[in-house]
């Protein structure tokens, strides 16, 4: 029977013996007449007693068909099948479902879906209604996703990738085997879907991914992916690189497919590395500063026990000169001024220059000393307020805070005219805070080169990784904050 020599019958047909019409009620029949499906209604005896024109020209009938046997209108083996189901509805009186598939000479295969049903007798002739669905292109579309179903299985089983899947209609995600071992949660369902796994990205991470997922979608991208951290089931945070592709139906975003990486060990490597090259930057620079106080320390004590020497030396020789006229005296007068200057300057320079004995002294004895020094030779108004567990501090870091201490005063001496300095050192949580404020000139801190005082208190600070804020403007003073960690 070939489909192509279809012919176009009359929309109903008529029982010849006239009862049909008479037992179909109006709806029913207009149901079957319009119906897409194939509909037919035969007795007994198997003869086609009413189709439906979607049945007649699918099979290539007319209407001489009608109060034919069924065996001679169709295909051998079809008929059969057909016959032998009737016969159970017969047989049982109960509706019968089936699925059925029909093969064309040509090689070309439809399937139906069937139902048969058992219709009240007339005339004491048993009837039997059929209706058939063509579900060929669903089935067909059923056996590729079963097969795309079967070979994502596959691959996701013998991949050593972690495999995802989010179904963006239903929410369910399936995750393959090696996933679940990858996190730890072997026993999780697909009902842990997108919001489970959004919940246990870090809360850093959390909103960018989760950002980026809803972009890819709604700007319809084929693909997304991100690096972030996930809690595992044992509480430890693991770095993932996650890449997803997302398939569209109809422009509408319906699945996305996607792989985990493991990438905590590359982290951790990086992290090393990254470590081992910040401690050799910090070694370098302990080293350098180490040898700048060392260096520091050498010339105050040359500056002191030499350069000073000579410039006394030179003085007793200068006191030894006989002038007699005035102008000599006097000239002779200012050159002792200017030695006596020089001696005290590089006398101040070398106190200032040598590292302070903080081993011996301590740090609250010697900037309380550096304090009253300055009080001594300054009309600058210096208080000086601190906490005693400072002292817990290591030699290093103290060095540090009286440097930068020495630093900030000879800047606020040099440029601000300020009348007073006020210097709090305490100890906040984990951290160790300095804090130098003047009622000084201030300085617009956006429009003013870093010099080279601020600069090194920067250095000192960041050796530490430490933090520096100055919060001044021009006429409000300046006040400068150095935060350190307390431990390395």
């Amino acid at each position: 029977m070939n489909s192509r020599n279809i012919q176009r019958a009359n929309p109903i047909h008529e029982l010849p013996l006239g009862f049909i019409r008479n037992r179909l009620p109006v709806d029913l029949g207009t149901f079957m007449k319009n119906s897409p499906n194939l509909s037919w209604i035969v007795d007994e005896e198997a003869r086609l007693l009413f189709a439906n024109n979607t049945f007649l020209c699918f099979l290539g009938l007319d209407e001489t068909a009608i109060n034919r046997n069924i065996m001679d209108l169709l295909p051998r083996v079809i008929g059969e099948a057909l016959y032998e189901k009737h016969k159970k509805v017969l047989e049982t009186g109960q509706p019968l479902q089936t699925q059925e598939k029909m093969f064309w000479a040509n090689g070309s295969e439809v399937v139906f879906w069937i139902s048969l049903f058992p219709i009240d007798p007339v005339n004491e002739k048993k009837l039997i209604g059929g209706e058939a669905i063509n579900i060929t292109e669903r089935v067909k579309a059923e056996t590729q996703l079963k097969s795309a179903v079967d070979r994502f299985t596959t691959f996701s089983q013998i991949t050593n990738d972690a495999i995802w899947e989010w179904d963006m209609r239903t929410g369910i995600v399936y995750r393959n085997e090696k996933l679940k071992e990858l996190i730890g949660f072997s026993n999780m369902q697909d009902k842990h879907g997108l919001s489970w796994w959004l919940k246990r990205i870090h809360p850093e991470d959390r909103n960018r991914v989760s950002d980026k997922v809803n972009e890819a979608a709604e700007k319809g991208l084929q693909s997304w992916q991100d690096e972030y951290r996930f809690k595992c089931s044992d509480g430890q945070y693991k770095y993932i690189f996650d890449r997803g592709f997302i398939v569209y139906e109809n422009n509408v975003p319906v699945k996305m497919i996607g792989s985990l990486h493991d990438m905590t060990q590359v982290k951790q490597l990086e992290q090393k590395l990254v470590a081992e090259k910040l401690q050799k930057q910090k070694d370098i620079t302990e080293t350098i500063f180490r040898v700048q106080e060392k260096e520091r320390t050498r010339i105050g004590i040359e500056l002191h026990d030499n350069v000073n020497q000579i410039l006394t030396t030179s003085k007793l020789f200068l006191d030894m000169i006989s002038v007699k006229d005035k102008k000599h005296e006097d000239l002779k007068k200012k050159i002792s001024e200017y030695i006596l200057l020089a001696i005290e300057e590089i006398r101040r320079l070398s106190k200032e220059m040598v590292t302070p004995q903080l081993k011996e002294n301590g740090l609250i004895t010697s900037i309380t000393n550096l304090v009253e020094e300055l009080k001594q030779t300054n009309t600058l108004g210096i208080q000086f307020h601190y906490q005693d567990d400072i002292e817990m501090l290591s030699i290093p870091k103290k060095v540090t805070l009286f440097r930068i201490i020495q630093e900030q005063v000879k800047n606020v001496l040099k440029y601000s005219r300020a009348k007073n300095l006020i210097i709090h050192l305490q100890m906040q949580n984990e951290n160790v805070e300095l804090l130098i404020e003047d009622d000084g000139t201030g300085f617009d801190p956006s429009h003013t080169r870093r010099g080279i005082g601020l600069s090194n208190i920067y250095e000192r600070t960041r050796f530490y990784n430490g933090k520096v804020a100055i919060d001044t403007a021009p006429g409000k003073g300046c006040k400068i904050k150095v935060t350190l960690p307390t431990f390395d």
